[in-house]
């Protein structure tokens, strides 16, 4: 390959973490190069001792069904797969010899039969329950594979590894995307998530409409003490203010409240909390950012233990001693109402303070109390403010 294809699949194979047609690109400029008719990427299920074949590119009809339904149990590269480094190649016509590949099975009665005659194969990725395979395959009637063949393509495997874990990275990050605005959705309050400089990262149903009211629009003149954008409403807090606490690197303020009053008399509490790097929807974004919860008269008013476990993902014995601990009473007290020993109960405690990303019992006690007065349905008001 010259330069300029060179860069040419180095790119495609960046650009195929999100496009498709680019990985595809990619894989038929190492094809070509090396010679080979097909390759493809084959993982190994090390639990069930199964080979898959996947993301084919000039696919021979059959080939890669037949591989996997009968023939993968005959291939003779499979007793070499266990002692392969990382990123070591497989060369059939190295480890097998041309004689052993002559009168071997797996050649005469099913490679051959689909026009193919020699394979290599790197391993590019090694995971305890499974191993993904760069797989190119020669017609019969070409050369065997040889080591220069591999040293050619050694320049592209970092590449593969490389996009290859961003293209899960991706792929793992758009599922939780879409399992966490699922679960928001089904919240009946407010939820909205924001950067340090009030820029909306997500928010669900009931949260939409707020977005309009609390986050400033800079082309919007400025009412009261609060976003005053949309459909007046003022809170009793600067929210930007608010939200740039709960961001703040160093040291996020565990939990901050406003009242929000429409024009019409209509009010909503407020919550603004820091989202911790630990928790499962702060680890799309890698930045510090803020959780904002919205409770007005109109929704029901869901229990606290609801949000802790859908918010934070706290486990019920976690809840159970989270909110005993926001009473006043110690630890050692709440594991004798709990009946449970004190090393259980600092191992929970740790596992609240990591998830709600506070450092203390006091903190914590903070954090549970507001969002407590949060949930509480705030008085009933006139209609009004949308």
């Amino acid at each position: 390959m010259n330069d300029s294809d060179i860069h040419d699949t180095i790119r495609g194979l960046y650009e195929g973490i999100v496009d498709p047609q680019a990985w595809q690109r990619s894989l038929q400029n190492l094809r070509r190069a090396s010679g080979s008719t097909q390759m493809g990427m084959v993982v190994l299920d090390r639990r069930n001792d199964r080979m898959s074949v996947t993301e084919l590119a000039n696919p021979v009809e059959g080939l890669a069904q037949a591989y996997q339904q009968t023939f993968q149990a005959l291939d003779p590269g499979r007793s070499f797969a266990p002692r392969m480094p990382v990123g070591g190649w497989y060369i059939d016509a190295r480890e097998l010899g041309a004689g052993t590949i002559a009168r071997h099975p797996f050649y005469g009665d099913f490679l051959h039969r689909y026009g193919m005659g020699s394979v290599m194969a790197c391993l590019v990725d090694r995971q305890p329950y499974y191993e993904v395979y760069f797989s190119l395959q020669r017609p019969v009637d070409g050369p065997l594979f040889a080591y220069e063949d591999a040293r050619a393509l050694d320049w592209a495997i970092p590449h593969i590894r490389q996009a290859m874990a961003l293209r899960e990275r991706t792929s793992a990050l758009t599922a939780l995307q879409r399992m966490s605005m699922q679960l928001l959705d089904q919240l009946a309050f407010g939820v909205i998530v924001l950067t340090a400089d009030a820029r909306v990262l997500l928010h669900n149903s009931e949260g939409e409409a707020w977005v309009r009211r609390l986050v400033p629009n800079p082309a919007a003149p400025r009412t009261g003490t609060g976003a005053g954008t949309g459909d007046e409403w003022k809170l009793s807090r600067p929210f930007t203010a608010m939200v740039r606490a709960a961001c703040d690197a160093n040291a996020p303020v565990p939990a901050q409240a406003a009242t929000a009053q429409s024009r019409q008399g209509a009010r909503a509490q407020v919550i603004v909390l820091p989202l911790p790097p630990s928790h499962a929807m702060g680890q799309a974004w890698q930045q510090p950012a803020a959780l904002v919860a919205i409770h007005d008269a109109r929704g029901s008013s869901p229990l606290l233990p609801q949000v802790l476990r859908d918010l934070y993902g706290l486990t019920p014995a976690e809840m159970r001693l989270a909110t005993l601990l926001t009473t006043g009473i110690g630890l050692p007290e709440a594991c004798e109402q709990l009946q449970i020993g004190r090393e259980t109960s600092r191992t929970q405690l740790k596992s609240v303070f990591i998830k709600t990303g506070t450092n203390s019992q006091a903190q914590l006690s903070h954090l549970l109390t507001q969002l407590s007065a949060t949930l509480k349905a705030p008085r009933a008001a006139p209609d009004g403010g949308g």
